[in-house]
């Protein structure tokens, strides 16, 4: 298992602004795999201690936020899935038909609907 990394660190706060109970499960997550698909990538999560977690009640975590990176023409989305009240795994998605490999080298995340 891997310690979670900056960019996986900074989406799962991006999605606690929106499921503030996440915030108590960060601390207590790490990556079992890393799944690029070429347009998108799974990042599969467990956790390491699962005392005093708030459960959360939804089935998607979404977020008002944009990946952008260098080469990537529209952007990136994401969303967390949650599986018996615990975060199971981030998906990252492509819009747009840009292939992409996984590299988030200079990522940044913008707000969706500010015009920058």
């Amino acid at each position: 298992m891997d310690k979670l990394n900056v960019f996986e660190l900074a989406l799962l706060f991006a999605l606690a602004e929106n499921c503030p109970g996440l915030y108590t499960h960060i601390d207590k997550l790490s990556v079992v795999e890393r799944e690029c698909t070429g347009v998108g990538q799974y990042i599969f999560l467990n956790y390491n201690n699962e005392t005093d977690l708030l459960l959360i009640s939804e089935d998607i975590l979404s977020n008002d936020k944009l990946i952008e990176i260098k080469g990537l023409e529209v952007g990136l989305g994401f969303v967390g899935n949650v599986n018996e009240g615990k975060l199971s795994n981030i998906e990252i998605f492509v819009y747009g038909s840009d292939d992409w490999n996984c590299d988030y080298t200079g990522f940044r995340l913008k707000d969706l609907g500010l015009s920058q």
